[in-house]
């Protein structure tokens, strides 16, 4: 790992949001907010509603999903949930029915 020495090993919230609005932009091309381009990778997609319910099952990223990047150079990961909600209600809704 590539990491400096005394660097912070998670994003803080600002870096976390500029990953969020990178990714929904372009998922293709996420710079880390420390290291630039072509060093952050996704690692997998999570099913939301699982993960809520303690389980990590991987989906594909459509719908209610988490994703998982990673930065090669600094070694750090974030896992933005880009969940509406939505359908996480509508299913509690039914459940209740």
């Amino acid at each position: 790992m590539h990491e400096e020495e005394g660097a912070t090993r998670e994003f803080d919230m600002s870096e976390g949001l500029a990953l969020a609005i990178a990714y929904l932009e372009d998922p293709s091309d996420v710079p880390c907010p420390m290291c630039g381009r072509e060093q952050m990778e996704v690692v997998c997609y999570l099913d939301v509603h699982s993960i809520e319910g303690g389980n990590v099952t991987p989906t594909s990223p459509d719908g209610d999903y988490t994703v998982v990047l990673y930065c090669h150079k600094c070694g750090r990961a974030a896992a933005l949930d880009l969940s509406r909600g939505e359908d996480a209600e509508d299913a509690r809704g039914r459940e209740a029915a």
